[in-house]
């Protein structure tokens, strides 16, 4: 009996998920890995990067008061484009008061050992895929998570979305 192996490509998907996984490390330094199941990148949540999700209409606020103040952060969005993720310096730990009044607003901190998606490329800003609302940039450091959560308290005092 012989055994025949047949060296075949790895598909263009793979490949692609591939070349974003080194141009994020190389660029950024994240911990991202490919989740060849659902073909998509996932980078880790609690070393390098936390994350803060939230609708995209209290987003777009959040992500306007930060860039006034010189603390733009990389928002991604999901392909329905209904919650922005902000990425941030990692978060020591969340007083459980900020999580509860932040729950009534539909916003998520990431927890450490989490995994979230980003799109192949730090450069994809539209397509019907995962796509940067604000790309990365390695000249750019990530803001601290307490900024993105204060400027969301704040727009939002008093008010809670509906689910």
């Amino acid at each position: 009996m012989t055994i025949s192996i047949t060296n075949r490509p790895a598909p263009a998907w793979l490949r692609e998920l591939a070349h974003g996984r080194a141009s994020y490390e190389e660029l950024l330094g994240w911990p991202v890995s490919v989740q060849v199941g659902k073909r998509v990148l996932i980078v880790a949540i609690g070393q390098v990067l936390d994350a803060v999700t939230m609708p995209a209409s209290l987003g777009a606020r959040v992500h306007a008061e930060l860039g006034i103040a010189m603390l733009s952060a990389p928002v991604v969005t999901e392909p329905e484009g209904k919650r922005w993720t902000f990425l941030t310096k990692p978060l020591d730990r969340l007083r459980p008061n900020i999580a509860a009044d932040l729950s009534h607003l539909r916003v998520d901190v990431a927890p450490h050992g989490a995994h979230i998606v980003i799109p192949t490329e730090p450069q994809t800003t539209s397509g019907q895929e995962w796509r940067w609302i604000d790309p990365p940039s390695p000249t750019r450091t990530l803001p601290p998570a307490y900024a993105v959560i204060g400027v969301t308290r704040r727009l939002t005092q008093g008010q809670e979305l509906a689910a």
